[in-house]
């Protein structure tokens, strides 16, 4: 495995040339990735295959990453570790109009320059991968709801206690003189 992950790359040529790149990535090393997480310790494992694409004609990527994200636990406050595997299909084109009559599922990266920063494309899908509100099945809430439940008998106890004010037309209902 290579330890080190190139960062800007020419798309085209290393799909022309059936470029891999395989690397182990410290979590570090993503800045808008480091924001988001409690720690940035783990290592994400990267398997990126350029080539071109026969079906789309068009050159394209597979991208396989793998990772534990430490976040922070939305119910608890605690931090959890949260598995991420991810799997990519990407093409490159030059105009988006040229991409409309792909499946949904492959994701379409127009080509503004001759290179791109391979470590912003991971950093892109890492981000994707991180939940909206990160919750650890496993946790509880530090939260009593003793006074809460104390306060609701009490107002069914003065609701038992209150007169029905419809009683007096049940009797006169029983009671027909």
């Amino acid at each position: 495995m290579f330890d080190k992950l190139p960062d800007l790359i020419d798309p085209v040529y290393s799909a022309q040339h059936n470029k891999q790149f395989v690397a182990r990535v410290n979590q570090a090393r993503f800045p808008r990735l480091k924001e988001q997480l409690v720690s940035a310790e783990n290592d994400v494992e990267v398997n990126v295959q350029f080539y071109y694409h026969k079906q789309f004609k068009m050159h394209a990527f597979d991208l396989q990453l793998k990772t534990v994200f430490v976040l922070e636990c939305q119910r608890s406050l605690k931090p959890f570790d949260y598995p991420v595997t991810s799997s990519v299909t990407g093409v490159f084109v030059e105009s988006a109009a040229l991409a409309e009559d792909l499946p949904s599922e492959v994701e379409v990266y127009e080509l503004l320059e001759e290179k791109i920063s391979l470590i912003e494309l991971i950093e892109d899908e890492l981000l994707l991968n991180i939940p909206l509100a990160a919750i650890n099945d496993q946790s509880e809430m530090a939260y009593d709801n003793q006074l809460e439940d104390e306060e609701a008998s009490l107002e069914v106890d003065e609701l038992e206690k209150k007169e029905n004010p419809f009683a007096v037309l049940q009797g006169l209902k029983n009671n027909p003189n």
